[in-house]
């Protein structure tokens, strides 16, 4: 897996043609982008290019005692793992996904390359804490961690 830099683009071929408020508007964009566009990147093949990773952690709840593991697991999330993952340097969002007819429940991280090395080097805190906390709740069964790449292909996050 390499990691190359992404090419420095120009926003726009001729600045001189922007009027103050488009000029000021072009330079506060291009001082937020950084938090947007990672600047590594890397190729598993040719076709197939990247510049994020994301860690999911996943298990299995049930819906005994009106859905009491659910309810816990949604407690951990809040208590635990939002609150370390806002002091996680690079993260770029974390999504959670629950799925009614599998009983899944999902907490994806997403992060840059760069940012993520750094982030699996803290062994991805709060991932210790929150497996412990999750093997400690009836009725969750199949925990599990991955790490993958997660690149968006369509739509307003491309």
């Amino acid at each position: 897996m390499a990691i190359v830099k992404s090419e420095d683009k120009p926003m726009v071929e001729d600045p001189s043609s922007l009027s103050y408020a488009q000029m000021s508007q072009l330079k506060l964009y291009e001082s937020e982008l950084w938090k947007k566009a990672c600047r590594n990147s890397a190729y598993l093949i040719k076709e197939i290019h990247y510049n994020t990773f994301a860690r999911e952690w996943r298990c299995v709840w049930s819906e005994d005692d009106d859905k009491r593991s659910l309810t816990e697991l949604q407690r951990v999330l809040e208590e635990v793992a939002l609150p370390a993952l806002r002091r996680v340097q690079g993260v770029l969002s974390v999504q959670r996904v629950v799925c009614g007819c599998n009983k899944e429940f999902k907490v994806i991280s997403k992060l840059a390359l760069d940012a993520f090395e750094d982030w699996s080097g803290m062994q991805f805190y709060p991932e210790e804490e929150l497996v412990r906390r999750w093997h400690g709740i009836e009725g969750v069964s199949k925990i599990e961690v991955e790490t993958y790449t997660l690149e968006p292909v369509f739509g307003p996050g491309k």
